[in-house]
């Protein structure tokens, strides 16, 4: 096995020096492996990495990384230069050692101080040092070799889904944008190890699944993919660790589980499936072997208490072991009892009052049924913010029943926040009507959590003044009640401003089960969450009897939860396309299948605006033909290639791109070093032509293959 790009011994960390997170934590990252690291919130996940970046250090044990490897580390906080565009970060962000531009510029500028030496002093022509550093020069000049510096670049736009953004500032992109300039940024290192922490926290799902696709792309191909060529010392394959409650994402990206929890740290080997099983596997097993130790102390406690007389040395070395059998159950089972997770009940009441004989207020409860909770019907809405004529959606209509739990997917920016603050406002719209049943309570989760003070305390927040809150029907103490949401007494005069945002998301869950509405509007609730948390919360709105409105970029968390999914499929004249589907796997394909029929249409359009261009000549009739024809058999081009052939067609376009920018460069050289033909350049100008020939070859080949797969 090679030597292992990071090693972790013993490792210790505590919190503000007295609570400790974990402690003995050893493992090594070998070329190749890819690690999740999970655990509940506050265990210590993000504090590995502060560990390992040396903003922390730990109680004890040691970390260590392998001579000249590169490291990325992709980190919650994003801090760039707000003014500058996308292109210009990415430029900043690429070593100096791919950047042939830099290099280049650099060589020909000492070059070119040279030769002033002989403006002012012919003489030195024949000086051999002067010609030897002439030689020197021109020969590493010679030797700049990898992909154009602008080939590096536009790549690394493509991939990240930055072309259209590349001359936009940093401050105008959304939080998805940012994460992704962060990200190709981060990568455009070219490292062989990369520590991503939370990398999909407030994402929405298409860049989620940009992100997965991404980061499998470097493991198999490395960073090929950006036109970096990898030397004879960069042969071994890219690894990454990332910090992640995203369930679909674990699953399908790693290879190797961390899971922090309880003090300690434990590795499991494959990805999250594997982890479910051998962690069911493990529990099963501890629970057989506490029993075992139980049942063991109460035969030697059995024999302690009979009063046996006869106490020899050996039987004074039973009384010990005994002890210590003791100790042992009681860690085991306080840890068991520590081990707690969050406990939730969502409960939808459908009441009315009325008054009696006596004029006293009585609560009449009525059957949820299938009463129509929420309707909207042919409902327009304007696109928030100065978007004079753009429209989030057109005469959209929805019906809201109980134990109706309808996930409303789109990338961030197509007006989904604003659709569920529409309905949770009761505000009426542009046009069509919205109407609710006489008894419909809101129960409302903002993803901004405006509804938090953050001046209050935890208590204050869920009680501001006594001791006992009404839940399920009858009062219960604050303190039961925050247990629920694994808040301890000495939390609960905590301010909310010193919560993370994991604590801040459960707090706010603890606020909206006071309400008890029978609709749940839920804004990004999944956002900071750890599994187990995200667990109970999937179970109880799973069993929850009234209807559920939700947004949410974790996959797992929609497909286990949503009875269907209303999806924004892209824009069309200015409006939102929107489509309701019965699962996720649907509402993705459609949402590439509109892209793709989007991205042809445009295709097409575009050819055809050149062919007109290339006809002004010809008569009405016969631009309008040849335009019509020339689009149809496009179109039939392009639906004849596979998914396969697709991938091989853009990677072909790149190559020729590449080559003929090389050529163009070579050339150059080429015309210089005949300019200043002499013996001393003879060599070069033979390699030059070879490599000409070389990509002249190269390019007449990509040529035909291009055209064998647009067929023509």
């Amino acid at each position: 096995m090679e030597a292992p790009y990071f090693t972790c011994h013993n490792l210790s960390a505590s919190y503000d020096g007295s609570q400790i997170l974990f402690k003995g934590l050893t493992f090594a990252i070998h070329p190749g492996e890819r690690w999740g690291i999970i655990g509940p919130n506050g265990a210590g996940k993000s504090t590995i990495f502060k560990i390992i970046q040396g903003e922390l250090k730990p109680v004890e044990g040691t970390i260590s990384l392998r001579n000249q490897i590169r490291v990325a580390f992709i980190t919650q906080k994003i801090i760039f230069n707000e003014s500058l565009t996308v292109e210009e970060i990415l430029r900043q962000a690429l070593p100096f050692e791919y950047d042939t531009d830099a290099r280049t510029e650099k060589v020909e500028k000492e070059l070119e101080d040279h030769f002033k030496i002989y403006e002012t002093d012919p003489s030195c022509y024949e000086n051999e040092k002067w010609v030897e550093k002439c030689n020197v020069l021109n020969e590493a000049l010679s030797q700049i070799s990898g992909a154009p510096t602008n080939n590096i670049i536009q790549s690394a736009l493509k991939v990240g889904q930055l072309i259209e953004l590349k001359d936009n500032e940093f401050q105008n992109l959304s939080g998805g944008q940012q994460k992704r300039v962060q990200i190709i940024s981060a990568l455009l290192k070219n490292p062989n190890l990369i520590f991503l922490d939370e990398p999909t926290n407030h994402l929405d799902i298409q860049t989620v699944e940009w992100l997965e696709e991404f980061l499998l792309e470097v493991a198999e191909q490395g960073f090929s993919l950006f036109g970096f060529k990898a030397n004879e010392n960069e042969v071994e394959p890219v690894s990454f660790v990332i910090i992640s409650h995203d369930r679909a994402l674990l699953d399908t990206l790693v290879n190797k589980i961390l899971e922090v929890e309880d003090n300690e740290a434990k590795i499991y080997q494959g990805n999250y499936e594997d982890y479910n099983q051998q962690k069911l596997e493990l529990i099963s097993t501890n629970e057989k072997t506490r029993m075992k130790l139980a049942n063991t102390l109460r035969r030697e406690l059995e024999w302690l208490r009979s009063g046996t007389k006869a106490r020899t040395t050996k039987q004074s070395a039973r009384i010990e072991r005994t002890k210590a059998l003791d100790a042992h159950v009681q860690v085991k089972d306080k840890k068991a009892s520590q081990n707690k997770k969050a406990d939730m009940t969502f409960s939808a009441n459908m009441v009315s009052q009325y008054r009696d004989a006596n004029d006293s207020i009585l609560t009449k409860h009525h059957n949820l049924g299938e009463q129509e909770l929420v309707r909207l019907k042919s409902v327009t809405l304007d696109h928030p913010g100065n978007f004079q004529g753009r429209f989030i959606f057109k005469n959209l209509n929805l019906i809201l029943k109980p134990r109706s739990r309808i996930a409303i997917l789109g990338p961030n920016g197509c007006g989904k926040s604003t659709l569920l603050n529409f309905i949770a406002q009761k505000t009426n719209p542009q046009s069509g009507e919205i109407k609710f049943h006489d008894l419909t309570h809101i129960s409302y989760f903002d993803q901004k959590r405006n509804n938090l003070d953050y001046s209050e305390t935890i208590r204050t927040s869920i009680l501001p003044e006594g001791d006992h809150v009404f839940f399920g029907g009858k009062y219960i103490h604050i303190m039961s009640y925050l247990e629920r949401y694994l808040f301890s007494k000495s939390d609960t005069n905590r301010p909310i401003s010193d919560l993370s945002g994991g604590e801040q998301a459960r707090l706010l869950l603890a606020k909206l089960m006071l309400e008890q509405g029978n609709v749940l509007i839920l804004d990004e609730p999944t956002n900071d969450l750890d599994i187990s948390t995200l667990q109970v919360l999937e179970r109880n709105l799973i069993e929850f009897n009234g209807g559920i409105l939700f947004t949410s970029h974790d996959r797992y968390f929609i497909q286990r939860v949503a009875t269907s999914i209303l999806t924004y499929l892209g824009e069309k004249n200015n409006c939102g396309v929107w489509e309701m589907f019965p699962d996720l796997n649907q509402a993705l394909d459609h949402i590439e299948k509109f892209k793709s029929e989007k991205s042809s249409v445009n295709f097409v359009k575009n050819n055809s605006q050149e062919k007109i261009q290339d006809q002004k000549k010809l008569d009405e009739p016969q631009k309008i033909n040849s335009v019509e024809n020339s689009s149809a058999e496009q179109e039939k081009r392009t639906k004849k290639l596979s998914f396969k052939e697709q991938k091989e067609f853009d990677l072909l376009e790149k190559r020729i791109f590449e080559i003929e920018e090389l050529l163009s460069k070579l050339t150059e050289q080429l015309n210089d070093s005949y300019q200043n033909l002499n013996l001393k350049n003879q060599d070069e100008i033979k390699k030059l032509n070879e490599k000409i020939a070389l990509l002249q070859k190269e390019l007449t080949s990509s040529y035909a293959k291009w055209e064998i797969l647009m067929g023509v």
